[in-house]
């Protein structure tokens, strides 16, 4: 949706704010499990493991389920965006699940690789996001 007369609001800082939000929202998490963890004795050798799985489950969660829902992730809702196909429709859990799956290969292949892809397209790499307000004067629902 880059250059759509229908969302012509700036979306780059708005669209990095809101995944700096987001990924600081799951690391959180992660980070709470593993003190937990550090905190009985027991469960300290399980404290790295619980973490990760915990970051997982927390972005799987939040960037499909609660997406799917609400179009919407905490960051991106925090910074008036939210998440559009690029036919204009609301992703549903399928196509936001994909996308989950497609980010979480591409950031393991680009932190092994130390290379990005050849786009500079932001719609390339991601599903279009636009500012909420732009959606709702379009009485897209």
């Amino acid at each position: 949706m880059h250059g759509d007369p229908r969302y012509p609001s700036p979306r780059r800082l708005r669209r990095a704010t809101a995944f700096a939000i987001d990924w600081l929202l799951h690391i959180g998490v992660a980070i709470g499990v593993s003190a937990v963890c550090e905190a009985f004795p027991e469960l300290t050798p399980w404290s790295f493991a619980a973490a990760v799985s915990s970051w997982i489950a927390v972005s799987f969660v939040h960037r499909t389920v609660l997406q799917s829902v609400f179009h919407t992730t905490a960051g991106k809702a925090l910074c008036g965006l939210c998440i559009l196909k690029s036919d204009g429709s609301w992703p549903r859990f399928g196509f936001l699940t994909k996308w989950w799956v497609i980010g979480a290969f591409s950031t393991v292949l680009v932190a092994f690789s130390g290379a990005g892809g050849d786009s500079d397209e932001e719609d390339d790499w991601f599903p279009p996001v636009v500012r909420l307000r732009d959606v709702r004067r379009l009485h897209v629902t």
